[in-house]
């Protein structure tokens, strides 16, 4: 058998050409431009998106500005408007009573026959009747209808609105059409 070299004693070597010292200069240059022109083009780019990024910010910045002072000035009309409301609320304490009252007398045309043409019901006023108060409201109802239906609506008003009181009634015309007008005193649950 024949002998095998080991690895150990085989020897490489590359050689290069032998390169001018002129020439390893240039390469060397060379080499340092490439390398700046890449830092200088990543510069550029990491300025550009800093920039972007820049304006992306001043952006967000007066848009929150702008929401701040959007946020105050509706929480501000949220006061007010809750101000508003404490104050109706406080003017009009019973504003289903008096929807209330409204629907009992256009159910009592209704079952009469008539038709009302308007009614006007103002602020409650509390009264004291007796040991109690009560809101009184005053209505002033316009209705048309023939001479039948008309008295028949006064005469049933009671049975709808029980602590009603006619304080006055005019009416025009007679026969087939006669207009109507009264002058009503409601008395609903007060306060106490």
């Amino acid at each position: 058998m024949k002998s095998m070299k080991s690895l150990k004693n085989v020897k490489l070597s590359v050689s290069l050409p032998s390169i001018s010292a002129a020439t390893r200069m240039i390469l060397t240059i060379l080499i340092l431009g490439v390398g700046v022109v890449l830092v200088v083009v990543l510069y550029g780019q990491q300025q550009t998106r800093n920039n972007k990024l820049s304006d992306e910010v001043d952006g967000a910045a007066t848009t929150l500005v702008q929401n701040s002072l959007s946020r105050r000035d509706l929480e501000n009309r949220l006061v007010a408007a809750n101000l508003t409301l404490a104050e109706v609320t406080a003017n009009f304490p019973s504003s289903k009573q008096s929807m209330d009252v409204e629907e009992a007398l256009y159910k009592a045309a209704a079952d009469a026959g008539v038709e009302i043409t308007s009614v006007n019901c103002a602020v409650p006023k509390l009264e004291k009747v007796g040991s109690s108060s009560h809101n009184v409201y005053t209505i002033a109802v316009s209705a048309t209808g023939d001479t039948q239906s008309i008295l028949r609506f006064v005469g049933i008003l009671g049975n709808w609105l029980p602590s009603t009181s006619i304080e006055s009634a005019s009416t025009d015309g007679s026969g087939e059409e006669v207009a109507l007008g009264l002058s009503l005193k409601v008395y609903a649950q007060g306060a106490g």
